[in-house]
């Protein structure tokens, strides 16, 4: 006489193959997870190169014999946040087809008042202005070019040879020999919401930029 399973015997045969494939797959979903954070991760780390290079690019466009090439305005924002200001004379915005002026690079924060404000590193570009004749406080947020969103720190110094100087001041005049660049950034985990723990999680990257 032929016996069948019972319910019993059939939902513990169950249990023990879910219990097997989840052992089995544990080590492929943690791989595939650190795989997604690995390009999660570079992905950043990226975002902040491209936007480096753009800045590089504008510098070097920068009209040399100009009287005011540079503006750097040394700020910081709550917390001791860097949150300084740059301006370059420029032949950059013949790309568009309007003539050589000053492009502005800040952080706008948004706000309540600016609720649909992305908040990152904007750039301006005023054609036809010297930077020294540009009030910053002034520029209109809808003006803007978001270049890169969610950077927290935008950190700008001309180096100097003086142990004396902290490079902690404002610059303006011809183009200088260097100029030091830093942008932090939060990462992708406080933008999804998961770390409010901004002080440990930012993405940053460092610049000297020398003019021949």
């Amino acid at each position: 006489m032929k016996k069948g399973f019972t319910l019993l015997e059939i939902l513990i045969a169950v249990m023990l193959t879910g219990m097997l494939a989840t052992l089995a797959l544990a080590p492929v979903v943690f791989t595939v997870r650190r795989v997604v954070e690995t390009q999660e991760r570079y992905s950043d780390i990226s975002a902040l190169q491209r936007t480096m290079n753009f800045i590089t690019r504008d510098l070097n466009s920068a009209m040399r014999l100009a009287a005011n090439v540079i503006t750097i305005i040394d700020h910081e924002s709550m917390g001791n946040r860097d949150d300084d200001i740059l301006m370059i004379m420029s032949s950059a915005p013949s790309v568009q087809n309007l003539p050589a002026g000053t492009l502005v690079y800040k952080l706008n924060e948004g706000g309540i008042a600016h609720n649909n404000i992305i908040p990152g590193l904007y750039r301006w570009v005023i054609p036809g202005k010297v930077p020294n004749a540009i009030n910053h406080e002034k520029l209109r947020d809808e003006d803007g070019q978001l270049v890169l969103p969610y950077v927290s720190s935008f950190k700008v110094e001309v180096p100097t040879n003086s142990r004396n100087d902290d490079n902690k001041k404002d610059f303006a005049g011809p183009l200088p020999h260097g100029i030091y660049i830093k942008i932090s950034r939060k990462n992708l985990e406080i933008n999804n919401g998961v770390n409010n723990n901004e002080s440990e999680n930012l993405d940053e990257l460092e610049s000297v930029i020398v003019f021949p």
